[in-house]
C-alpha cells in the first residue's frame, strides 16, 4: 500500500541508509513482548525502509509523515520508543518535542532523534538543551539498533 505525501527529494535532502544483512544484530526483544514504536519521517523511502526493518524485528510500528501526525498518535496511545526526524513539514522534530512535553511529558525521554544536519548550531543547541538521544545520517541499521538498546537501558 503506497504511503501518502509522495514527493521527489531535492539533492541536498538525500541521505543514505546502509543495509547489511551480514551484520544484522539480534532482535531487541527476542522472547519478550514487542516494542510499540512511533516513527516520524517525511521521506517516504526512508520511512518505509525503517518501518519494514522494525516490523521485521517483531515490533509494532506506527509510521507518520510529520510531527502533527505524530502528536495525534501520541494522544491515542502509549509508545515504548519514538524515532523522529528533525526536518519535516508542518511540524519538525524540535516543535514536536516541545508539543509532546505539554501533552505527555514523560514520553520525551523515549525519543531518538535522527538528523542529517550535524553541523547546524540551532539543532545542536536543541539536542544539548534537552540531552537528546541522537543518531546522524547517514547511519546503518546496526547503529539504530544500538541507540534503541542504549535508550531502553536508560529507561529501565
Amino acid at each position: 500500500m503506497p504511503l501518502p505525501h509522495a514527493r521527489t527529494p531535492e539533492a541536498h535532502e538525500i541521505h543514505t541508509l546502509e543495509l547489511s544483512v551480514k551484520d544484522e544484530p539480534p532482535p531487541l526483544t527476542p522472547k519478550g513482548p514487542s516494542l510499540r514504536i512511533l516513527l516520524l519521517d517525511d521521506r517516504d523511502d526512508f520511512r518505509e525502509v525503517l518501518h519494514e526493518y522494525l516490523v521485521g524485528r517483531g515490533n509494532e510500528v506506527i509510521s507518520v509523515f510529520s510531527g502533527v501526525e505524530g502528536l495525534q498518535e501520541i494522544m491515542k496511545g502509549r509508545f515504548d520508543l519514538i524515532i523522529c526526524d528533525m526536518m519535516m513539514p508542518k511540524m519538525g522534530g524540535e516543535m514536536f518535542y516541545w508539543a509532546v512535553t505539554r501533552v505527555r511529558p514523560g514520553v520525551c525521554q523515549r525519543i531518538i532523534f535522527f538528523s542529517g544536519h550535524q553541523n547546524n548550531p540551532q539543532i545542536e543547541a536543541f539536542f544539548k538543551r534537552v540531552n537528546a538521544t541522537v543518531i546522524y545520517k547517514p547511519f546503518n541499521l546496526a547503529q539504530l539498533e544500538a541507540k534503541m538498546k542504549e535508550l531502553l537501558r536508560k529507561l529501565a
